[in-house]
């Protein structure tokens, strides 16, 4: 199983009762001897490198305290006012030894940078203030130790380091001018930042390290439950060490093993030490961490995991941030894991990047992330819903898993399975920017956690990560009943990769579309050439209908005309038969000549008329489709401009939108603007209310003062006024006169 190569500094806190001092500083002096320093690591070496002058001597005066606290016997941490104390106190003594012997000028201290007038004032007050004014501030307000236990660091009495305090905040208040903290809401925020370090102060050659466990190291070799030989110890906690182990029963079989330090000598300490076994035993998931063996090894609990090999979260956003694509592929097992945990009412507590390999799968390329499978670890702090017990690390905390351990009484809010949506999602902020994630100022935890119940991390800046704001603003909400579950919350994040697959949507659409309109295109090109064509074909048909009509009509007439003529014909034959008296044979043969002549051409006329009567037809016909062909044309024409003005006016209307866009986010700038400005005044009309009333007590006491040295005055005045009473006169000595006031 790998590991992270460094460690944070704010370890695990697992508590029972949550509060101030149980919750943040009570522990065991046997943590404080094998973490030693715990959550007070990071404060308590920063104070050594301020107090030495120098980052790299400063590093080295630590590791000297993590030396000397292998040996210490825990009952010398264990003397009033606390550990704590105890340990800053050896922390002084060690760094003045180290300052006070010969070594290269001071290189500086690399402080935390505050930017603009309040960054201006910090400097400012750490140049006027001297070094004791500076320590005492900073075990103060930066350390977060009480006045006790300041007075056991610096060895003077508790009443002599209050007044030295107040003076020590005065002269800084002074410096500060306009940025000193507001005396009503005893903000000390600026005092953090004036002794804070950066982050990168740990980055010398051999970096801060990290406490040792007393006990050695198992040897290479040792045989645990008679089946996995010990090749290395690869990691070390706050409760036992993780060790990669070889199965002598399957030949080139490597596992994790993990060995607790605190042995087991009661059945209670025995279940208690399984519990984490029977909590993760209750789940099975990919990317949750599977057990598969324990047992007792000189009362101690061991477990064997399986050997993954890859590098933990937090190792990875060391070489820079993960894309968008690579993170959901990383975080949506895990909140499906998370979900299959809270499904067996199981809360995980301490959810963070430390807590996440990333394990690598065979036949992947080793170059790609589509063969990560991420696995969630350590279940050593986690709780069933029943469970009144609390845990975490600070950083990661949810806001009411904070409140919890702020000092607000016994009743606290409830903690729920969506503390762990919560620490899961700020992992995942802090994976995509790792460079802007919080951190705890100089060590100050507790300043930190209170923060933390009151206000939520800062949402994504970058302008490729912009977009996720108000989906983070959702998953990292201050109340609980806001944020997704872990079973939504795997489904929600499909969002981080939503804009390249509209893209690709957008990309897939227009391939197949793009064609389509080609052939669309061309299709209707074809048909209104098609159309115009059988157009053109009606028209002609048309124009010969016409001409045949005409050619019928003109028949007619000359059909009509012979008729005509026949009956001219026939009746001047009667006219002739009379005059002539024409015999009947023969008037009789001409009559049935000239009506057969008559009857054919009226059949001939009456073929003529059929013809013109379909002619009329055909060419109606002609002309209807004409106009349907012409109606139809019009209608594609018209839909054309249609869309046509229907693309001006999206157009119109896109650019429309964006001026009101780029007017709101113009006059947003302009009202945020004007509330700066009047947060300023606000501020300085207090600051002047406040001087304005320091002033006039000021007045008040020279006035009280004056008056009772008046009064002081007339006293002794009327004291001499008065006359002395006479004495008794001696006998052998004359009486005298006494001398007049005048006199």
């Amino acid at each position: 199983m790998a590991t992270s190569s460094s460690a944070s500094r704010i370890g695990t806190i697992a508590v029972t009762a949550p509060g101030r001092d149980s919750g943040i500083y009570q522990t065991s002096p046997g943590l404080l001897r094998r973490r030693a320093l715990g959550p007070w690591a990071e404060g308590i070496a920063q104070y050594m490198a301020i107090r030495v002058g120098d980052a790299a001597r400063g590093r080295a005066a630590f590791r000297s305290l993590s030396r000397l606290l292998t040996s210490l016997p825990p009952e010398e941490l264990l003397v009033p006012p606390g550990p704590r104390a105890q340990l800053y106190r050896l922390a002084r003594s060690i760094a003045e030894t180290e300052r006070a012997m010969p070594g290269p000028t001071p290189g500086g201290m690399p402080w935390r940078a505050v930017d603009g007038r309040r960054g201006k004032a910090i400097a400012r007050m750490r140049g006027a203030l001297e070094e004791d004014d500076a320590e005492l501030l900073e075990l103060r307000h930066a350390r977060e130790l009480s006045v006790e236990e300041i007075a056991c660091v610096v060895e003077r009495p508790v009443d002599e380091v209050e007044l030295a305090l107040d003076t020590a905040e005065a002269r800084a208040r002074k410096a500060l001018g306009r940025a000193a903290p507001d005396p009503v809401s005893a903000n000390a925020t600026v005092y953090v930042e004036a002794f804070a370090l950066a982050r990168s102060w740990q980055e010398g050659e051999e970096g801060l390290p990290r406490l040792e466990a007393d006990e050695e190291a198992l040897d290479s070799g040792t045989l645990i439950g008679g089946r996995y030989s010990i090749l290395e110890r690869v990691g070390t906690g706050a409760f036992g060490d993780v060790y990669r182990a070889e199965d002598v029963e399957v030949p080139g079989h490597e596992v994790a093993l993990k060995l607790l330090r605190q042995p087991s000598l009661s059945e209670a300490a025995r279940q208690s030490a399984l519990r984490e076994l029977k909590l993760n035993a209750a789940v099975f998931h990919p990317s949750l961490v599977q057990f598969k063996d324990h047992g007792w090894f000189e009362q101690r609990l061991w477990f064997v995991m399986p050997w993954y090999e890859g590098e933990t979260l937090e190792a990875r956003m060391k070489r820079g941030g993960l894309s968008r694509r690579e993170a959901r592929r990383i975080f949506e097992p895990l909140a499906r894991a998370l979900a299959a945990l809270h499904e067996a009412g199981i809360r995980h507590q301490d959810i963070k990047p430390e807590n996440v390999l990333l394990t690598r799968l065979p036949g992947f390329d080793p170059e790609s992330d589509e063969g990560i499978l991420p696995v969630l670890i350590d279940l050593g702090v986690a709780a069933t819903e029943q469970e009144t017990m609390l845990g975490g690390t600070p950083l990661y905390f949810a806001p009411e898993v904070a409140r919890r351990f702020v000092d607000r009484g016994p009743a606290g809010p409830d903690v729920s399975s969506a503390a762990d949506v919560f620490a899961l999602a700020l992992s995942l902020r802090n994976a995509l920017e790792p460079g802007t994630q919080e951190d705890v100022a100089a060590g100050a935890i507790q300043a930190f956690v209170e923060r933390r119940a009151e206000e939520p991390p800062p949402l994504p800046e970058s302008r490729d990560l912009r977009y996720l704001a108000p989906t983070f603003e959702s998953w990292l909400a201050l109340d609980p009943l806001e944020r997704p579950s872990a079973l939504e919350l795997a489904e929600e994040l499909a969002i981080l990769t939503a804009p390249e697959e509209r893209r690709a949507r957008r990309g897939r659409l227009l391939r197949w579309l793009v064609p389509l309109l080609t052939t669309l295109a061309a299709a209707f090109v074809v048909v209104v050439w098609a159309m115009d064509r059988r157009a053109t074909h009606q028209q002609r048909a048309a124009e010969e209908a016409r001409t045949e009509a005409a050619e019928a009509r003109a028949d007619f007439i000359v059909a009509d005309a012979a008729r005509q003529a026949l009956e001219e014909g026939h009746a001047s034959l009667r006219a002739q038969v009379e005059r002539s008296r024409m015999s009947r044979e023969e008037l009789s043969e001409s009559l049935a000549t000239q009506t057969g002549q008559l009857r054919i051409v009226r059949g001939e006329l009456a073929r003529t008329l059929g013809q013109l009567e379909a002619a009329r037809g055909e060419l109606s016909a002609a002309r209807r489709e004409l106009s349907s062909l012409s109606s139809s044309l019009e209608q594609s024409r018209g839909e054309t401009a249609d869309r046509a003005r229907e693309r001006d006016a999206a157009r119109a209307e896109v650019t429309r939108i964006a001026g009101r866009l780029e007017a709101a986010e113009a006059s947003a700038r302009r009202e945020g603007d004007r509330a700066d400005a009047a947060e300023t005044e606000l501020t300085e009309a207090r600051r002047a209310r406040e001087a304005a009333e320091r002033a006039r007590g000021e007045a008040e006491r020279a006035r009280d003062a004056a008056l009772a040295e008046l009064d002081a005055l007339r006293a002794r005045i009327r004291a001499l006024a008065a006359p002395p009473e006479p004495a008794a006169p001696e006998a052998d000595v004359p009486a005298t006169e006494t001398p007049s006031l005048e006199e």
